[in-house]
């Protein structure tokens, strides 16, 4: 059956993302304890999306990646009380926060839903998909931007952020880099392959969705200073939790832990101000119309 009401519940993943609703469902429990903290990083960046996107009062929308449920009740409040926002997300544990938020948030036309947007029968009469960080983690792109059209009316839109390269991103690179030094980290050198940045080369982003059938694409580049910590201390502490191989170190091997730490401050240190530390980061903010 499509989904199309309030309060659906989908359970359909493709075997080839089973990899990433495993991860997403043990993640999610950080990520909406965190929610407040990423939010404030990705909250800029991704209200600049929904501008692009223009939704407006009573238009039907699908927030696909919705994570904990901050972007699906920004959606909520400029579509109005006589539109619908659906919150989609393969993870159920961010499923079940971002239900809890939208309660708290006292927002009424949003329902949520778990499930694969790479293989989930979408009713086709949405006015519009957006997606804040959330459409980069697909097996096959391709087959993924396909189906998500599929949810659209004709002349229906798709708005979506996604991250700029490793090198335009020092908040994501650096430490990477540092915690590499010490650590096996399961990254593959395919830069297309399912992660952070596998859409960061605008040409293919703009090849995937023409061949996805979208027309009137835009790629428009954006930066901003993203808040990685209150301090040096707050900062090492949360990329430790974001980062489980650096993380298993402070149980396992604590003396090698204390020098990840050590080389995390040190490389980071530039970044650190009288605002906490601050590290640059880069987007796309990607549109696109279904024909029609």
């Amino acid at each position: 059956m499509p989904l199309r009401a309030r309060g659906v519940r989908a359970v359909a993943v493709d075997e080839s993302n089973q990899a990433q609703a495993d991860f997403w469902a043990t993640a999610g429990t950080l990520w909406t304890a965190l929610r407040d903290r990423f939010d404030s990083q990705a909250n800029e960046h991704g209200l600049a999306a929904i501008e692009a996107l223009k939704p407006t009062a009573g238009e039907r929308v699908i927030d696909i990646g919705c994570g904990a449920g901050t972007t699906t009740v920004q959606l909520a409040g400029r579509v109005g009380p006589d539109g619908e926002v659906i919150g989609f997300d393969i993870s159920p544990t961010m499923v079940d926060g971002a239900r809890a938020h939208a309660v708290a948030s006292d927002v009424s036309n949003a329902s949520f839903a778990v499930g694969d947007a790479m293989v989930e029968r979408f009713a086709p009469d949405h006015d519009a998909v957006f997606s804040r960080f959330g459409v980069m983690f697909f097996s096959d792109a391709g087959r993924a931007f396909t189906n998500i059209g599929s949810a659209l009316r004709p002349g229906g839109r798709l708005g979506f952020v996604c991250w700029q390269s490793p090198a335009q991103n020092g908040w994501a690179s650096r430490p990477l880099e540092v915690v590499g030094r010490y650590v096996d980290m399961p990254f593959g050198s395919d830069p297309t392959a399912p992660g952070p940045f596998s859409l960061s080369d605008p040409q293919r982003v703009e090849s995937l969705l023409v061949d996805a059938g979208f027309d009137q694409v835009t790629i428009d580049a954006r930066t901003s200073l993203v808040d990685i910590g209150s301090d040096m201390d707050d900062t090492v502490n949360f990329l430790f939790d974001l980062m489980p191989p650096a993380g298993a170190l402070r149980h396992n091997e604590p003396d090698k832990a204390a020098e990840v730490r050590v080389a995390l401050a040190d490389e980071l240190s530039d970044w650190d101000g009288p605002e906490g530390v601050r590290a640059p980061s880069a987007v796309w903010i990607v549109t696109a119309r279904k024909p029609g």
